[in-house]
């Protein structure tokens, strides 16, 4: 089933991208720069922005804040990525921006949600925005709202085809975001063999501004010098403590900058009702148990590759993605840590080609849609390789189950 889309966002093509802003910039003007109406947190970089920006968001609201959330892409609803305190805005509210901004049929795709996103949280009178960067950091359109506090997750070698063909080039693109803002945090994720190239000589470090620590398995330990907890991670995976840490030390810049008074109850608060779907969470997918992972590029795969290395089962693995993924790679490493196979496509105009897939995946069985695949897989299993094949299996899911 392909997601649905407003009427109006259906000539606007998802995958078109425009490097420049712009034309966004002289239709915001129009609109009374919506853009300007609150300040912004941007969070930039190849993975973690979206949990990142989530645990950001969700802490910020437990302060009392009224918080504006902009994330890409969606799972199911295009509604889920625009949210007022943690909750989609409704289609209706929806179709109203969209009809507003048919008015400008040169922007595009992004660049229209991200208008509609402006106007949502004006209307809404919101405090605080975190941003979710949709690709790069130079000529995203998530840019217009000049924040004054951008992050950085990591740098991998997604999206060579737009950002650059090596990672130095690539962080010199999401650079210029971190650049841009008077202040810029560097998460753990960030290699230090790319300090150099992100030129950024104002940015800190997580570490300067918070400590997190590892106590067991589950639980971390925080630090600050205005407080001190331990509380156990509201997400699955190694990797996602390097997110933790991050909107951790996000939080505290918006505390330097005056956006927010931290308390550590209110923080704990906010990151234990964290909910961020479809990374490394169990869903009941027609009656089954299914890990569904939207980890969709190289770097992704390692973690997942490492999470279920440690794995006291080994669990079976549907996949599929999109036709610009290093998709043999990807596969090198993932086959090792599982057992069974199935391999579909997805309903996208850029799904990866069978026959590439069937060559990665030599030994998988072969459906022709994500829920026939999973039929075909004994259980456990884990499905990634897209966020289009985790929306698509969350459509026919009954809820998120709670335990890891």
């Amino acid at each position: 089933m392909p997601q649905l889309l407003p009427l109006s966002l259906l000539n606007r093509r998802p995958a078109r991208i425009r490097p420049r802003l712009s034309i966004l910039r002289h239709v915001l003007e129009k609109l009374g720069n919506p853009e300007s109406h609150a300040p912004s947190i941007l969070i930039v970089g190849t993975n973690g922005k979206g949990s990142t920006a989530a645990l950001l968001e969700s802490l910020l609201a437990a302060h009392g804040l009224v918080t504006g959330l902009y994330t890409s892409p969606h799972l199911i609803r295009v509604e889920e990525r625009i949210r007022i305190g943690g909750v989609p805005i409704t289609n209706t509210e929806l179709e109203s921006h969209l009809t507003l901004l048919d008015e400008f049929p040169e922007l595009t795709f992004f660049e229209t949600l991200t208008a509609a996103a402006f106007c949502a949280f004006r209307n809404h009178d919101v405090d605080v925005i975190v941003l979710e960067a949709g690709m790069g950091g130079r000529w995203d359109a998530t840019r217009v709202a000049n924040s004054s506090i951008a992050g950085l997750t990591n740098v991998g070698t997604d999206h060579q085809a737009w950002l650059g063909g090596t990672r130095q080039r690539i962080a010199q693109d999401k650079a210029t975001a971190l650049q841009a803002a008077p202040h810029a945090v560097l998460g753990p994720g960030v290699d230090a063999d790319i300090l150099a190239t992100l030129e950024v000589a104002h940015a800190i470090s997580s570490d300067e501004l918070v400590s997190l620590s590892e106590v067991d398995t589950k639980r971390v330990a925080v630090q600050h010098e205005q407080f001190e907890f331990q509380f156990e991670s509201p997400f699955t995976g190694r990797h996602q403590l390097q997110n933790l840490h991050l909107a951790l030390a996000l939080a505290v810049a918006a505390q330097d900058a005056g956006l927010v008074q931290l308390d550590d109850s209110a923080i704990l608060r906010g990151l234990e009702a964290t909910k961020w779907p479809g990374r490394l969470t169990f869903h009941n997918v027609l009656g089954r148990q299914v890990l569904l992972d939207a980890g969709h590029n190289l770097e992704a795969a390692a973690c997942l590759a490492s999470h279920l290395a440690e794995a006291e089962r080994r669990p079976n693995l549907l996949f599929s993605c999109l036709d610009d993924k290093p998709v043999e790679a990807m596969a090198e490493l993932l086959c090792p840590v599982v057992s069974q196979i199935a391999i579909c496509p997805l309903s996208d105009e850029r799904t990866m080609s069978m026959d590439r897939l069937e060559s990665a995946f030599p030994c998988a069985e072969v459906a022709h849609d994500p829920l026939t695949a999973l039929e075909l897989l004994p259980d456990p299993v884990v499905a990634t390789g897209s966020l289009r094949l985790v929306g698509a299996l969350l459509r026919h899911a009954d809820r998120e189950i709670e335990s890891k």
